[in-house]
């Protein structure tokens, strides 16, 4: 990763294309999400305005070391956990935490995905329900503060929702049957990995100002979102900079006014009835 400018943090991501507001945006429902190939009936889509607790989130202190890392990774983990759980139980699911691998080395990785041939500094493994965040990997993007690393755990946790709430199994069957490789499996991936930053960013929606979770890590989450979408020689698998910023600034603020009294909700989170296109490329 190439040094990171400074961002301004802004209340919501300024959209490239007109974006519906939350008063008129509605999920398109064609029925239970296992039937449904464009996952966006799934029933935590179709409830406007349930979101997740706010937590009082104590991290421990940041050093660029792998035992201090991983202590960092497993608390970050635990607030998330706090935040879901009531979240997955109001919809009938039970929350099962992550498990986290953040060995010092990206080699040494045995899980159930196999070694990382994703090209990016940590990814989820659904087979195992693991965030995998290697130190060596994620040294280039941790160098620069523990905001950064905490926005790479925050996202790779919005993943670990999806796989506790169906999407992931959804997502698989249909990119199975298209390819995942396809222009209409890049646009699932895309719609996947904008969904797991609109997730985080209800995290930050709903935490940011209490404990640990300042203003500053809040700032250099979009910062480090702003730049994590599709690169040079890539699929296109995670979306624009621009729209992996914009994702994670609804899901923290739900509205085209930076003024407006919203608050984060899962119903936001539905790139599958997304009703701009330019907000999946």
């Amino acid at each position: 990763m190439t040094a990171l400018p400074t961002v301004t943090d802004v209340p919501t991501s300024t959209p490239s294309r007109t974006q519906p507001t939350a008063s008129t945006w509605s999920p398109r429902v064609s029925g239970p999400v296992r039937e449904d190939p464009l996952l966006g009936s799934n029933p935590v889509h179709l409830e406007p305005g349930y979101g997740i607790a706010a937590v009082t989130c104590r991290l421990p202190a940041w050093r660029l070391q792998p035992a201090a890392a991983q202590a960092f990774y497993q608390a970050a983990i635990r607030c998330h956990d706090q935040a879901w759980r009531g979240t997955l139980s109001h919809f009938g699911l039970t929350l099962t935490s992550p498990h986290l691998w953040a060995g010092a080395q990206g080699r040494q990785y045995g899980g159930a995905c196999g070694r990382n041939d994703t090209g990016r500094e940590a990814f989820y493994c659904a087979a195992d329900q693991t965030i995998v965040m290697p130190f060596d990997s994620m040294r280039s993007i941790a160098r620069y503060g523990s905001g950064y690393a905490l926005a790479v755990v925050s996202h790779e946790y919005g993943h670990h929702i999806q796989q506790q709430v169906g999407v992931m199994a959804a997502f698989q069957a249909r990119a199975q049957t298209v390819g995942y490789s396809s222009q209409a499996g890049q646009l699932l991936s895309r719609q996947l990995e904008l969904q797991a930053w609109c997730f985080s960013g209800m995290f930050y929606g709903t935490s940011t100002g209490r404990g640990s979770i300042t203003r500053s890590l809040s700032r250099q989450a979009y910062d480090n979102n702003s730049h994590g979408g599709d690169r040079r020689g890539e699929l296109r698998m995670h979306g624009t900079n621009q729209n992996a910023a914009n994702w994670f600034g609804w899901g923290r603020h739900p509205s085209l006014d930076p003024s407006a009294r919203v608050h984060p909700s899962i119903y936001e989170c539905n790139p599958w009835a997304a009703r701009d296109a330019g907000w999946l490329e």
